[in-house]
């Protein structure tokens, strides 16, 4: 008798170079399958196990699967109709969902956006110090969702006293102290805000992705599907004042003591400052094969290529070898046999499957 699988919608796979994923974006989690398994399960229609030969691994999947609720089977193939496949588009309601500033940034910029809704407002300072409770003060009565502090210099003599005084800010959602060697705690709740602590400096933490900022969830998944995940709707104001679009870039669209806010949105509206953020992973080398690319937020400035958009710096995460900068065995994309510019991407496969075999086979 016939069994009739479904995936789950909220359960999406995702293919890399050497392995796939599996995005649960409701319940922020994920697992690796192999590729000939993302191949059976990337349809929105009924899932044909019998591609699988072997009855033994069949099953296996096939339980696997059941339990942690990524498929479901259905008791009658008409039953299909009251399921429908998920719509990947994402609309949002304007053109910034992301401030970046400094705390030497000029209050009038607040005029600026006073009329927008702004998803996550994010606050770079030296120290908690007066500088950082006057914007704290002159942000409290924007339509802001969330307030993310970075705090480069941490002193655990005045923990106490920051954390009370932080905490009074609603809007404030988490604090990331940086130079923090001396903690104990890496992450504390402390009056619903999120305090988390971080050995590197900020200027470090800032430019390099790692496997902890790794995000996943519905609206992250949405948005890195169909736009470019940290540059989309990012809006960056360096400590000079100048309008940029992300913190490691160096390209300057204006300075905000000098512009009005009809002249500000227009700015952040035209094509050029909303190239970057149009780009999907899928138009990137290297991240189109990458299995993270939709969980990732890479701040990295991208180069368009003859072709396609790549990066010049490499990222910390080696999809070739399925490998991180940090673990053993790791190789640089240069020393596995790949090779990016901006004619493309080169592949030599033979040095790279030897070089894949030989880590991965002990």
């Amino acid at each position: 008798m016939r069994k009739f699988f479904l995936r789950n919608q909220l359960c999406i796979p995702v293919k890399g170079y050497n392995r796939a994923i599996i995005y649960d974006i409701l319940r922020k989690d994920y697992f690796f399958i192999s590729k000939a398994h993302f191949y059976i399960l990337d349809t929105d229609d009924f899932i044909d196990f019998n591609k699988i030969e072997d009855e033994e691994e069949r099953q296996s999947l096939i339980d696997f699967l059941i339990n942690e609720e990524i498929v479901f089977e259905l008791a009658d193939q008409n039953q299909k109709q009251c399921f429908t496949a998920l719509n990947r588009k994402l609309e949002v309601p304007n053109k910034i969902t992301n401030i970046v500033l400094h705390t030497n940034v000029d209050l009038n910029f607040f005029d600026c956006i006073k009329e927008e809704y702004i998803l996550n407002l994010s606050i770079i300072a030296p120290q908690v110090d007066d500088n950082l409770f006057k914007v704290l003060k002159r942000i409290d009565t924007l339509e802001i969702d969330s307030v993310y502090l970075y705090i480069e210099n941490f002193d655990h003599d005045a923990l106490e006293d920051h954390r009370k005084r932080l905490s009074d800010h609603n809007l404030v959602f988490s604090v990331n102290f940086f130079n923090s060697k001396n903690s104990i705690e890496k992450t504390e709740l402390y009056q619903n805000v999120y305090f988390n602590y971080f050995d590197e400096e900020f200027t470090v933490y800032k430019r390099k992705l790692t496997i902890d900022k790794l995000g996943i969830n519905t609206e992250h998944f949405l948005e890195a599907y169909n736009f470019h995940s940290y540059y989309f709707g990012k809006v960056y104001i360096d400590s000079d004042g100048n309008i940029k679009n992300g913190l490691n870039n160096t390209l300057s669209f204006g300075q905000v003591k000098s512009i009005s806010s009809v002249q500000f949105l227009n700015l952040i509206s035209s094509d050029q400052f909303q190239e970057l953020g149009n780009i999907q992973k899928d138009s990137m080398l290297v991240c189109c094969d990458c299995e993270f690319r939709y969980m990732c937020v890479d701040s990295r400035v991208p180069v368009k290529g003859i072709d396609k958009w790549y990066h010049p710096i490499e990222c910390a995460y080696n999809p070739y070898l399925s490998k991180w900068d940090d673990e053993v065995d790791y190789l640089d994309l240069n020393h596995c046999g790949v090779t990016i510019s901006a004619s493309g991407c080169f592949i030599d496969k033979e040095q790279l499957s030897q070089k894949f075999n030989s880590i991965w086979s002990a």
